[in-house]
């Protein structure tokens, strides 16, 4: 008999879930089709940005750059700044590959096996693999809704889901998937809970660009007794539409920073000819971003309203982001049964609720990465599909 080659893997591995969050399967072609699931921007990256990328190869900008490019860290610097928040590029940015790798790279740097690293409950669900690697716990701490049908963290919860065994406290501020974008007040709380159970706090802001109906986005690590235990994660691939190119990167206090870069990633970063293009982005692409911005409020308000006129859908409208995460508990269908039986009848991908927590159940989230047209063309999907609303025996996503 063959043996498996399980044999030969990392404990954490074998224990780990299997397969791909819903969200982020890729699908084949498929007449009809309108993919709602991942949050990929549909624009393309600019020309300019292009042209910046190639220009750098042919000025030699193609060798090793460890620890970064001074002049992009510079850059980043540079436009957090507009938070509020000045940084010493040298010694508290460290460039990374992408979101995905500044997630890793931030676990990587604090958590042992056995740790906690307390999450909301919802919460996007690509903080549980890397959390699992390294042989830690992600707990929960119920979210609750505002007046609105908002989800918004609830202090009450997060005290007491903390124990001796959490490290870490990861907030999504403006959130994935549910919209809200965190108050001063709620920050202050945040800290101050951080500050007296003596835990990081890991703040994932890839969307502060994205935020709506007057809100705005304040960062924690400037708090009293934080710059020392904060990471920030950031990312160009919902800021300038870089989803494919893999740009990010991670700010954090100077002593925090010595910490996160002894995690050994090798020469696994972000291509300097792309380093060299994100300074002429920060620079020069805000007029891109402001495009984007428009597009999506523009996409918000008009599905937001859309989705409420259909019976047993209820939706709040979101404060950041571009995505939407309506209630559909009325309609008493499971929220995995929902959304595969959506996408087989009318061709429609979303994703769970489930997928971000228990607390998703009876929620689905669109991405909203598709024109107008389309989403009114989902809408009319979804109303002819609660009218009968078939569920049938389960099957597996393509």
């Amino acid at each position: 008999m063959k043996k498996s080659a399980k044999r030969f893997a990392k404990k954490e591995i074998v224990k780990m879930e299997t397969g791909a969050a819903i969200s982020r399967v890729s699908i084949r072609s498929m007449e009809g089709l309108i993919h709602l699931g991942a949050g990929d921007p549909d624009f393309d990256q600019p020309e300019f940005i292009n042209k910046a990328v190639y220009e750098a190869m042919k000025a030699s900008y193609t060798h090793y750059a460890f620890g970064g490019d001074p002049e992009f860290k510079a850059a980043i610097a540079e436009y957090y700044k507009k938070y509020g928040v000045d940084v010493d590029p040298a010694t508290q940015v460290l460039i990374e590959s992408g979101g995905s790798q500044a997630i890793f790279r931030a676990f990587g740097a604090i958590l042992n096996s056995g740790d906690e690293i307390l999450i909301m409950d919802p919460a996007y669900q690509g903080y549980r693999r890397p959390a699992a690697y390294f042989g830690a716990t992600l707990t929960r701490a119920k979210m609750t809704k505002d007046e609105n049908g908002l989800f918004r963290p609830d202090m009450d919860n997060i005290r007491a889901a903390v124990t001796d065994k959490t490290k870490a406290l990861l907030i999504c501020n403006p959130d994935n998937p549910c919209g809200s974008v965190y108050t001063q007040g709620e920050l202050e709380e945040i800290a101050e809970i951080a500050v007296k159970k003596d835990i990081v706090v890991i703040a994932d802001e890839i969307y502060t660009e994205y935020v709506w109906g007057g809100r705005k986005h304040r960062p924690i690590i400037n708090l009293p007794g934080m710059e020392e235990r904060t990471m920030v994660l950031m990312s160009f691939s919902k800021t300038f539409a870089w989803t494919g190119c893999r740009a990010g990167y991670i700010i954090a206090g100077p002593e925090l920073m010595k910490i996160i870069s002894a995690v050994p990633i090798g020469i696994t970063g972000m291509p300097v000819p792309f380093q060299r293009a994100g300074i002429v982005a920060l620079k020069q692409g805000w007029d891109f971003v402001a495009k984007m911005r428009r597009a999506f409020k523009e996409r918000i308000e008009y599905f937001v309203p859309r989705l409420n006129k259909i019976e047993g859908v209820s939706c709040p409208y979101p404060e950041g982001a571009f995505y939407v995460f309506p209630d559909i508990s009325e309609l008493n269908c499971p929220s995995m049964d929902f959304s595969r039986e959506f996408f087989h009848h009318e061709k429609v991908r979303c994703a769970p609720g489930t997928q971000y927590g228990p607390n998703g159940e009876g929620h689905i989230r669109f991405a909203l990465v598709r024109p107008i047209e389309e989403l009114e063309e989902v809408a009319t999907r979804l109303e002819r599909f609660i009218k009968d609303l078939p569920i049938t025996a389960p099957q597996a996503y393509p």
